[in-house]
């Protein structure tokens, strides 16, 4: 299992990391001894847990209530202090968003998820849709380079972002907070948004986990969110030892 002392700082994606998938981003459960876990993970760490996800801070608020932890959001698009302070990169333009929106609504099953900073196309309850989608994105390739929007595919999603904004470059600038500063971070994720981490962590000196598949980068793999969830309840029950 990943090293976990007193000078850790624990970073989490959400999605295929912490929970399993669902069909929808809204029907995604958490267990209540995950939500204790974390919890108690967070004291022992003294604040330096975060999440690092796609979806947008207020979703991330909504599923773990009341745990309010720092929070990367967005894809990076928004990024939390433990202190709770909130910077936010600028909207995606009207341009890109009028594309997805007509996308969303060509097919029965698409999902829009619209967070402002960023954009997310799913299409789980639509797979036959992935051709056309793609094909979209392709014609539409010169339009998302002229507005410096960056496009990326994930597990049945197509997000759509600012060019700057990923979850390595907001990790790099949260890791120099406190509670963060100083501490050697252990990071977990799935998806090829994750990588962007995975890229940072050798800079920052951390280390990581994946789920489901090895990544560059990784030290550990988990193989399914459920086994990922079990090591956090144990490490909560046995406490965080000292370093």
């Amino acid at each position: 299992m990943p090293p976990v002392s007193r000078d850790t700082a624990l970073l989490l994606d959400i999605d295929g990391t912490l929970l399993d998938m669902a069909r929808s981003p809204e029907r995604v459960i958490v267990p209540v001894d995950l939500l204790r876990a974390l919890d108690r993970l967070a004291r022992d760490l003294s604040g330096a847990l975060a999440f690092v996800s796609g979806r947008s801070l207020v979703s991330i608020d909504k599923l773990f209530a009341p745990l309010r932890p720092a929070a990367i959001g967005a894809h990076g698009g928004e990024i939390r202090s433990a202190g709770g302070r909130v910077l936010r990169a600028p909207p995606v333009p009207e341009s890109v968003r009028d594309i997805f929106v007509r996308l969303s609504r060509s097919t029965p099953g698409l999902l829009l998820e619209d967070k402002g900073v960023g954009l997310a196309l799913h299409y789980r309850l639509a797979p036959e849709a992935k051709p056309m989608l793609t094909a979209a994105m392709e014609e539409n390739a010169s339009l998302f380079e002229d507005e410096k929007v960056h496009i990326q595919y994930g597990k049945a999603v197509i997000d759509a972002r600012p060019f700057g904004v990923d979850k390595g470059s907001a990790v790099a600038r949260l890791a120099r907070q406190k509670p963060f500063a100083g501490r050697t971070i252990l990071f977990g994720g799935d998806d090829t948004t994750d990588l962007d981490v995975f890229r940072v962590l050798p800079r920052l000196g951390g280390h990581g986990f994946s789920v489901g598949r090895r990544f560059p980068g990784a030290d550990h793999v988990f193989a399914s969110p459920r086994l990922v969830r079990q090591w956090l309840v144990q490490l909560a029950e046995t406490g965080v030892g000292a370093s």
